[in-house]
């Protein structure tokens, strides 16, 4: 059975988003610095087509949805100016 990729996008409070993708083990990874949503949507898409190709599915990150708790651990790391 393949392990999950579970994702949520960000709003950060400079007006910037990112995308946050957990692993099934809880190791995070981040896009940071994306100036609009639908730049972060785009990540997102070819995050899904790499996934895919490997076999994992990527799943969107709901709140109260069980198993995708450990997102709201998380904090966004601080972005470059």
């Amino acid at each position: 059975m393949a392990r999950t990729l579970t994702y949520s996008i960000v709003d950060h409070s400079d007006g910037r988003f990112a995308v946050v993708a957990v692993t099934a083990l809880g190791s995070a990874y981040w896009r940071c610095g994306f100036l609009a949503r639908a730049e972060a949507e785009l990540c997102v898409e070819d995050l899904r087509v790499v996934m895919t190709a490997c076999g994992v599915p990527l799943v969107h990150w709901e709140a109260g949805l069980s198993g995708t708790d450990q997102l709201l651990n998380l904090s966004a790391p601080k972005s470059a100016s």
